[in-house]
């Protein structure tokens, strides 16, 4: 599980003077099927979300983004693996300290209930905004995904603000490809095609400048990628 952090989440008071971790580019923070016994709050940097089938196929599931919380399992394992894409920074609880502050604390539990419910919203908004699209669709919303992550993490209420007009990716082309349910190539292809269209332009391998953010929500199919119920919440 993981969310946004909204000033309202009071539980997240357990990781004050908690320890920390620091990871390298694709260091794994969780490995699926060890003990569920710590959760994380991200501090800096980019992690992915996945698992990993028995054919050996990933599915990335979620990148995750500073003051995201991850770690949450209704069962005694994780079900996924957590592994950074970037040199990131992670804050380490005890899942017995959060249980024990939610049991006390009436507030805290419903705040966590919260969270809970958007990490909902967060699924539905993959499913609806990644089915039944095309390859080049797929990236387009990828790429507004990015935006409003952007957007959220450096708590920019206006949406045309300057900063907006390009987006880091620090990922790679494979783990681009695993998010979307696309082959590498395929990646590489609509990031051609999407240029070619004057909707992007590459400005480096890991920056893309938005064009004709118009013209990329009309192919995404979408205005934003997640709820905007949820984005005047985090940016209140």
């Amino acid at each position: 599980m993981a969310d946004l952090r909204l000033p309202n989440d009071v539980f997240l008071d357990v990781f004050r003077g908690a320890a920390t971790r620091e990871l390298a580019p694709g260091e794994v923070l969780i490995h699926a099927g060890q003990p569920a016994d710590q959760v994380f709050n991200i501090e800096s940097g980019v992690l992915m979300l996945y698992r990993t089938g028995t054919d050996g196929r990933r599915q990335v599931l979620s990148f995750l983004f500073r003051d995201n919380f991850v770690g949450l399992s209704a069962t005694d394992a994780y079900f996924f693996s957590v592994e950074a894409v970037t040199p990131a920074r992670v804050v380490v609880c005890p899942r017995r300290v959060l249980n024990e502050r939610l049991a006390r604390d009436p507030a805290a539990e419903q705040a966590f209930l919260n969270m809970v419910f958007r990490v909902l919203e967060d699924i539905l908004d993959v499913v609806y905004s990644l089915g039944q699209r095309t390859a080049s669709e797929r990236l387009a919303v990828f790429l507004l995904y990015l935006r409003h992550w952007k957007r959220l993490t450096d708590t920019i209420a206006d949406d045309a603000h300057p900063s907006l007009g390009a987006v880091q990716v620090p990922m790679g082309r494979e783990d681009i490809a695993d998010f979307l349910g696309l082959k590498k190539e395929t990646v590489s292809r609509s990031f051609r095609e999407l240029e070619q269209a004057g909707l992007i332009h590459r400005l480096d391998s890991h920056t893309v400048r938005l064009d004709d953010l118009p013209r990329l929500r009309q192919l995404a199919g979408i205005s934003d990628f997640a709820s905007p119920r949820r984005l005047a919440s985090a940016l209140r």
